[in-house]
């Protein structure tokens, strides 16, 4: 509410059960929401929610900001990357490398993708977790 910002839940499928560290897990879905709030405006949607996948369950966090352009969206999971546009606000350019590597660590992948406007960054879950 300080920010300006419309943080929702929303209505997905039943999401399963997925196995791995809770204070991790739930670290990168922090990172992930405070990406959101840090590099888009007052007035911007931020929703989290998850999705039965077809082959497995995701988590996702989606923003109607401006969103990466498909160009940046490898380079700024890589650690201590930070965009231009970013370089005058606070942080060390970690937040989507750590989630990328939580998901690793729990045999899913993190997919950057374009929201029309905006980003929406997903967990994708499946292997055998930790």
């Amino acid at each position: 509410e300080e920010s300006g910002h419309i943080l929702v839940s929303a209505d997905g499928a039943a999401f399963g059960e997925v196995s791995g560290d809770r204070e991790l897990l739930a670290q990168a879905l922090v990172n992930l929401v405070e990406n959101a709030l840090h590099h888009t405006s007052a007035g911007t949607n931020i929703e989290i929610g998850t999705v039965a996948g077809s082959v497995a369950p995701v988590l996702y966090v989606r923003d109607d900001g401006p969103g990466i352009a498909e160009a940046y969206r490898d380079r700024v999971t890589q650690r201590f990357v930070r965009l231009d546009a970013s370089r005058s606000s606070t942080g060390h350019g970690l937040g989507l490398s750590m989630v990328k590597a939580i998901a690793t660590a729990h045999g899913a992948e993190m997919e950057l993708r374009d929201a029309n406007p905006g980003l929406e960054v997903r967990i994708v879950f499946g292997g055998s977790g930790v």
